[in-house]
């Protein structure tokens, strides 16, 4: 009904105050309060509604991580109108982690692809019970990480990479933390880049977390490291 309809936009929108930026994402954190499928015909129109009225605005970007097929995603980012409304509401308005891919990453060079994997795999990671900080501000020399995940007092920095990785980038990583932690495209990219990985890293690298896009969202029940390499100690 009617009321219903207001309260689940009304979440939505609280929803996307706190920085979800996907809208898959956001139709699920907005569908568990009610009991409902996320991909029901009322939850689907939430997000169109909110664009409807101004609140939002959303782009459709696709990522190729297939070799077939490209994933469609739907970002979604405050309007002035949306955040004028939220601080008459007395919310506190976060940044999006859309926005601070855009601040603290292209900085003015669209880099559209690569924020758009870091989205989809912070969402992926969550799904998974980690916590995830997108763009983690850390004084570290060269080393600028795409994400910070933790759970159950694990923690690491981790590169998502979509092409070929970078020597400098793994050295750095292991120089800064002793490991190294990336999410390639698909498993045949993360066997890649973690031999690349792996030969490039000093004797100070203590272990290789490898995951990969197509998998995590393939087998929503697979852990989010789908690789582990552990050296042994000389």
């Amino acid at each position: 009904n009617r009321s219903d309809r207001w309260q689940r936009q009304i979440l939505a929108l609280w929803i996307i105050t706190q920085g979800y930026s996907l809208g898959v994402e956001i139709l699920q954190l907005t569908a568990e309060p009610f009991g409902t499928n996320p991909r029901s015909g009322a939850l689907r129109q939430v997000i169109p509604d909110l664009r409807n009225a101004e609140l939002i605005r959303t782009e459709a970007p696709r990522l190729r991580i297939f070799s077939v097929s490209r994933l469609k995603v739907t970002v979604v980012q405050l309007t002035d109108k949306g955040r004028d409304l939220a601080e008459q509401f007395g919310w506190t308005v976060s940044e999006s982690e859309w926005e601070r891919m855009q601040r603290l990453h292209e900085k003015g060079n669209y880099q559209g692809r690569h924020t758009l994997a870091v989205l989809v795999f912070a969402y992926q990671a969550r799904l998974r019970g980690w916590s995830v900080g997108i763009i983690p501000e850390l004084d570290a020399g060269r080393f600028y990480p795409d994400a910070l995940v933790e759970k159950d007092g694990e923690s690491y920095y981790v590169e998502v990479e979509l092409g070929d990785g970078k020597l400098t980038k793994w050295a750095n990583m292991t120089k800064h933390g002793g490991y190294i932690a990336l999410c390639a495209r698909a498993p045949e990219h993360r066997e890649q880049l973690l031999a690349e990985a792996v030969s490039s890293a000093s004797k100070h690298s203590r272990l290789q977390l490898g995951t990969d896009l197509q998998t995590l969202l393939a087998n929503p029940d697979s852990p989010l490291w789908l690789e582990r390499i552990e050296q042994s100690e000389e």
